[in-house]
């Protein structure tokens, strides 16, 4: 397996993890009854933001290196900076600042990773 092929995988991880935080952060009013209750959990944005602060650490800078398009690293690293914010600000922050923090972080993670893929696809 080559380094294009693992940072397409990775840079596809996380389009998915980032999806993910997005419809977690938009879909919690709906999950948090019942038995969905641990969806509503704190520890769950937590450990998606880790995931995704790994996968962005994995693909930002082999990713720039090789395409050297300076807007990628800024989309990946703005969507990460986001979500972290929205984590560590919690309960100081209203609900619906958390979400659109959340959300936001999450589409422009999405956007950096496939501009990232496109770039390093279209680099020879």
């Amino acid at each position: 397996m080559t380094a294009t092929t693992t940072h397409s995988r990775l840079d596809a991880v996380g389009v998915m993890l980032s999806a993910l935080c997005l419809l977690h952060c938009l879909a919690l009013p709906l999950l948090a009854t019942g038995a969905l209750t641990w969806v509503a959990s704190e520890r769950v944005h937590l450990s998606l933001t880790v995931a995704l602060a790994i996968v962005v650490l994995l693909v930002a800078m082999p990713g720039y290196q090789r395409h050297r398009r300076a807007v990628v690293p800024v989309f990946l690293l703005s969507g990460l900076a986001l979500l972290i914010a929205a984590v560590v600000a919690g309960e100081r922050i209203t609900e619906m600042g958390e979400t659109a923090m959340t959300a936001l972080g999450s589409m422009t993670l999405i956007v950096g990773h496939v501009l990232n893929l496109r770039r390093c696809r279209a680099t020879p």
